[in-house]
């Protein structure tokens, strides 16, 4: 196996400039699965939103060759992926929801064999709630509750400065998983995934102008939050999506995907003008999972 963990830090990330002070930081891998961390700076501080959990030298290629500002950390929620590195930056600021740090204190104590990565390091990190700014100096991040489609745990944060929309799991241009089952997730449908992208429009109209997820490329423009708008309401009017929705999260196991209550022949994947949505066909509406 290549060890990347060894070679130069300066060569173990691409960073790809894609506003000013606004970094996308494309990390060395097999696979190109891992989410990828962005870099957003003001005066004071330097937040890395999602810290993933690639083995590589992530904050130390962040020191050395993006920053020099104080770091701190956003997470967009509490899945491995996404949070494994943030034992690099215990002796930093770390922002997550309620919901979030819920979910790490839970699996510290209880470790689930799936979650591997979830709960590294000791930190306590800072809790946030909807409305809520984390302030860089001259740059906000605007703390933005979405109710947990692909997790309960997310949170999306505006930058009121550049209008940069960070979406966690919940947006992306490649696919969205709407997962289902487990604590706190029996409500999540299609129509519940409509209306919190409906409210999310809404909030930053006018003020966002580029949505950064972490996977699948970023930036993307902004009008994809109708295009993936008007995919719900295909699904809510009876367009079923495809059966074929192998991907890294669901389709791998031969003999039938059952996680969260999902059985292979109960998935779909909905595709419409550059989006894509993987979803439960007896989880479409309210009614469904009442």
């Amino acid at each position: 196996m290549t060890d990347f963990k060894s070679m130069p830090v300066n060569k173990q990330f691409m960073r790809i400039l894609i506003k000013p002070d606004t970094w996308l930081l494309n990390g060395i891998s097999l696979d190109n699965a891992a989410p990828h961390p962005h870099v957003v700076e003001g005066d004071k501080y330097a937040a890395i939103i999602d810290t993933t959990d690639l083995d590589l030298e992530l904050r130390k290629y962040i020191e050395e060759c993006v920053t020099q500002k104080p770091l701190i950390v956003v997470s967009s929620h509490s899945h491995g992926d996404h949070t494994a590195n943030n034992y690099m930056f215990e002796d930093c600021p770390i922002y997550m929801s309620e919901v979030a740090w819920e979910e790490i204190k839970q699996n510290r104590e209880n470790p689930n064999p799936r979650m591997t990565g979830w709960a590294k390091g000791t930190y306590t990190p800072i809790t946030v709630k909807d409305g809520d700014i984390i302030d860089l100096g001259g740059r906000q991040l605007e703390c933005i509750k979405f109710c947990g489609c692909h997790s309960p745990s997310s949170m999306v944060y505006l930058d009121t400065k550049y209008g940069c929309l960070f979406t966690g799991d919940e947006f992306e241009g490649g696919q969205v998983l709407i997962m289902g089952g487990g604590p706190g997730k029996s409500n999540n449908c299609i129509e519940l995934y409509r209306d919190n992208l409906l409210d999310l429009k809404r909030r930053v109209d006018g003020r966002a102008t580029i949505i950064c997820p972490p996977h699948n490329g970023s930036a993307i423009d902004i009008l994809l939050l109708d295009y993936m708008i008007e995919n719900c309401e295909r699904i809510l009017a009876g367009h079923e999506g495809m059966k074929d929705v192998r991907s890294m999260t669901f389709g791998l196991n031969p003999h039938g995907y059952n996680i969260d209550g999902f059985v292979n022949d109960d998935i779909r994947r909905s595709e419409w003008m550059g989006t894509s949505i993987v979803y439960s066909k007896s989880r479409i509406f309210y009614r469904d999972v009442q």
